[in-house]
C-alpha cells in the first residue's frame, strides 16, 4: 500500500478514528498523529530544514528524546556533511549519508 491507495487515504484513515474497534481506530489516531508531524516537518523553511525541529519529530515515536551524541561525527565532519546537504537540496540530487569517519566519543 501506498499514501495515494485509496484505502490509506487521509479520509479513509480519519473515518477509522471513530471505529468500535479500538486497536484498530488506535492505530489509524497513530497514524494521523505521524502524518500530521511529518507534514509539519516537511512545511519548516529555513533552519528548521535541518535540526530545529527534530525534537519535535522524534516526540512523535518517544516522550523524551535525547539526541544520540555518540553518533555525531566530529564538528568539521558534521559541518562538511552539512554543506553536502544544503547543496543536494540545491540541485535537487539525492542524498546519500556518508560513513562517519570518527564520532564526538571517539575524541573523548
Amino acid at each position: 500500500m501506498t499514501p495515494t491507495d485509496p484505502a490509506m487515504s487521509d479520509a479513509y484513515i480519519e473515518g477509522l478514528l471513530a471505529d468500535k474497534d479500538k486497536v484498530l481506530s488506535g492505530l489509524a489516531r497513530e497514524v494521523k498523529t505521524l502524518r500530521d508531524g511529518i507534514r509539519h516537518h516537511q512545511a519548516q523553511t529555513g533552519h528548521s530544514l535541518c535540526w530545529i525541529n527534530d525534537v519535535e519529530l522524534w516526540k512523535l515515536i518517544e516522550d523524551d528524546p535525547k539526541y544520540p551524541h555518540s553518533t555525531l561525527p566530529v564538528r568539521e565532519e558534521f559541518l562538511a556533511n552539512c554543506r553536502a546537504f544544503y547543496e543536494s537540496r540545491i540541485k535537487n540530487t539525492p542524498w546519500e549519508d556518508p560513513p562517519v569517519r570518527k564520532t564526538v566519543v571517539d575524541e573523548e
